[in-house]
């Protein structure tokens, strides 16, 4: 078995193996998706095994933000689990940034208790829906509208390059149109109010932002009477809308991190597209 960097090259592999253990439609079966996310070694890097077949067995991918390998897309082969080759990919990543991640699932937090990686309080999501919206029902909030957004289109970072996403840039805030489930979803806050005056006068129906337990902007957010997701009827899974699932994202590291260290939707696969909408 060997451990090595994935590069352009190994694509026609990789996909077999994205086809083999994604559902359908995953954003990994996507060539112009992986290099987004993995073709450039400032913003991320794709670790893969491969067995005396040439064939791919195992990968862990980083995405890198806020100078952490944030650690994604993990899966082993079962017959190569239990031979160190998790670790021998992770110490792949670990070479580039220390290591991070959020997990949703138990799979994967059972990983990283095994580990022993520092769990911190989940990741907190707050809604707010437009105040004009008379019956606040999932089928009258997450409905598509027709907005006109070429004004504050934006593409100037590497976030908002990613596929088929559609960033937004205005009044030094920033944010992702999610216009066919009737959402603004923000990324930066600089100014709550002008958020929310932008998000309804374009006629958005609600607007969310995710972010760690510690980022302060969340006291000014409770002031503007946002709620917690599980609160509101936007759910966190949008594509398709599944209703009543709200956010439940883990926030991990291996080593501890600084007070002041706060998650933003950019890192990580928790702002990725496949939370998002394609």
């Amino acid at each position: 078995m060997i451990t090595r960097e994935a590069t352009i090259e190994d694509w026609n592999k990789l996909y077999v193996f994205f086809k083999r253990i994604y559902r359908d439609n995953h954003p990994l079966q996507n060539k112009e998706f992986w290099i987004w996310q993995y073709g450039d070694k400032n913003f991320g890097r794709s670790f893969i095994c491969v067995n005396e077949k040439q064939e791919i067995v195992g990968h862990v991918g980083a995405n890198f933000g806020g100078n952490i390998a944030w650690i994604i897309n993990v899966y082993l082969d079962e017959e190569c689990r239990g031979k160190g080759i998790l670790g021998k990919l992770y110490s792949l990543a670990r070479e580039y940034y220390p290591l991070a991640a959020t997990a949703a699932n138990q799979a994967g937090l059972g990983l990283y208790q095994k580990m022993r990686w520092y769990r911190y309080h989940d990741l907190i999501r707050y809604v707010k829906i437009n105040p004009k919206i008379e019956k606040p029902l999932v089928e009258n909030v997450c409905q598509n509208l027709n907005i006109d957004i070429s004004k504050w289109k934006n593409n100037d970072t590497h976030y908002f390059q990613q596929p088929t996403l559609n960033g937004l840039l205005f009044e030094n805030n920033s944010a992702i149109c999610n216009q066919n489930v009737g959402g603004l979803r923000v990324v930066d806050i600089n100014d709550v109010d002008q958020i929310e005056d932008f998000a309804w006068s374009l006629g958005y129906n609600w607007i969310d932002y995710i972010t760690s337990w510690n980022d302060l902007k969340l006291n000014q957010l409770e002031k503007n009477s946002w709620v917690l997701d599980s609160k509101s009827v936007v759910p966190w899974r949008l594509n398709p809308i599944q209703k009543d699932y709200f956010c439940d994202i883990t926030f991990l590291s291996e080593k501890p991190l600084d007070n002041e260290f706060i998650v933003n939707r950019s890192y990580s696969d928790h702002g990725r597209i496949g939370s998002l909408i394609l």
